[in-house]
């Protein structure tokens, strides 16, 4: 059996305000969680174990910055406009974390940065590229909103990470009210993309939520607009998605909780508060919100390597290519190099079969009941899909892990953990095949990068 996670990667004041937003997330509330857990004694989100993960620059480092401030997104049709804004001393050449922000119904992206999300831009601004987003039409989150909305999120996106130099692997969105909603809905539907999340009087909009994401949620406690019900009913299938348990400590300086257990790149805090924001409908943005996502992002690092020895030698590259093996079959030709510290392999011409176009590692040792981490950074250019395998190196080639990777210009790491449940007859191999239907358009080029096989014990 196997389990995974797939991470983007590579080469980053007290307001008041009016009610005009009321209609945020309507959808019906959810019944009432159980009773909230007791806290005990003060505890720390856990330390993250393994070999640390070198910055993961997106395609947009070294490039001329196309400047920041006000700007539209636009994707196919749809356009809306955002506003940009960068750490002092970005020049293009360091990886910088990226923030999508996002607004309250019927409010707008320059009035979350400059009134509702009090302190935001100061608790943000000096470390994090920030993209404070205009909704398509009045808010995020209702079902005819959602998906022109996601579509400007993808196409933001792509363009932010390759016109700017983002850690890709620091990539976050926070939000209020309907912009928290949508916040949630990401952590669902693009949870790949991003490392956490921060709500603010936000709600779990979908009958069905497919990703995991690490998240801190903000509520009112007697908040008029969106019920601190649903916030709890949000908190909690974040808890039961993330492992965690209903055990809580005290973190950061405002009553906020951490929970217990939770898988570690997987925290899940909880902020209830009985700030009378926005003409007293406890529902505004909080004066401690600020502070605390910028706390709690600051603890969400790049997720490192297990702990262990890797099985795989020379999964930087640093080395060159050897001991990775290239291979073409078939009709298939083409031809690899090492570029920027990555195993770069180009497919010219087509063939039939995935395997026609591989690039391997084999001599993997591995007993029955063994749990691995599988462990890599990978992209295409164009855009294809990758047929990652791990089987026998020999006759009869029997395959024990498939999973297909679609990938893109820029580069994405994948985690998988997987047991062997059968008992390998010979050593196995590591593969990447990108031949046959896995080649959209050729020639295509793959690279990978920070390969490792790591058992856990």
């Amino acid at each position: 059996m196997s389990t995974s996670a797939v991470l983007p990667w590579r080469r980053v004041r007290l307001v008041a305000g009016g009610v005009a937003w009321l209609a945020a997330g309507c959808a019906a509330a959810p019944q009432p969680p159980a009773a909230e857990p007791k806290s005990e004694a003060p505890a720390q989100a856990p330390a993250e174990q393994g070999h640390a993960v070198p910055p993961s620059p997106s395609s947009g480092c070294g490039q001329p910055s196309p400047g920041a401030g006000a700007l539209v997104a636009r994707a196919g049709e749809l356009e809306t406009p955002y506003l940009l804004t960068l750490p002092d001393g970005y020049d293009g050449s360091k990886p910088v974390p990226l923030v999508f922000a996002f607004h309250g119904r019927a409010r707008s992206h320059q009035l979350l940065h400059d009134v509702d999300g009090s302190y935001l831009a100061e608790q943000l601004g000096s470390k994090y590229a920030v993209a404070y987003v205009k909704s398509v039409g009045q808010g995020f989150d209702l079902p005819p909103e959602r998906g022109d909305n996601l579509q400007i999120f993808d196409a933001l996106y792509a363009h932010l990470l390759s016109s700017y130099c983002i850690d890709s692997e620091q990539v976050f969105a926070i939000g209020h009210s309907s912009g928290a909603l949508f916040s949630e809905i990401l952590a669902c539907e693009r949870s790949p993309l991003l490392r956490g999340i921060g709500a603010v009087a936000g709600a779990m909009v979908l009958p069905e939520c497919h990703g995991r994401s690490a998240a801190l949620l903000v509520h009112g406690e007697r908040d008029a607009v969106v019920s601190v019900s649903r916030g709890r009913y949000a908190r909690d299938r974040f808890l039961h998605a993330n492992g965690c348990s209903q055990r809580s400590a005290p973190v950061g300086t405002a009553g906020c909780v951490h929970y217990a257990g939770c898988e570690p790149s997987l925290p899940v805090e909880w902020c209830e508060h009985g700030e009378p924001t926005y003409e007293n409908t406890n529902h505004g943005w909080p004066s401690f919100a600020s502070a605390e996502i910028a706390r709690f992002l600051g603890t969400l690092g790049r997720l490192p390597h297990a702990a262990g020895t890797s099985l795989i030698t020379n999964g930087s590259f640093d080395a060159g290519n050897e001991p990775w093996q290239v291979s073409f079959a078939g009709t298939a030709k083409g031809s690899s190099s090492v570029k920027n510290g990555a195993l770069c392999v180009t497919l010219e011409s087509q063939s039939q079969n995935a395997g026609d176009a591989q690039v391997q590692h084999t001599g993997l040792k591995l007993e029955r009941g063994a749990e691995v981490a599988i462990d890599y950074r990978l992209w295409t250019s164009p855009a294809s899909d990758v047929r990652v395998k791990l089987g026998l190196d020999a006759a009869p080639h029997s395959e024990y892990f498939v999973k297909q990777v679609a990938a893109t210009a820029e580069p994405r790491r994948v985690i998988d953990h997987f047991v062997l449940a059968d008992p390998a007859p010979g050593t196995l191999a590591l593969g990447f095949q990108f031949s046959g239907p896995y080649a959209r358009t050729l020639p295509v080029t793959l690279c990978i990068d920070e390969v490792s096989v790591t058992p856990v014990h």
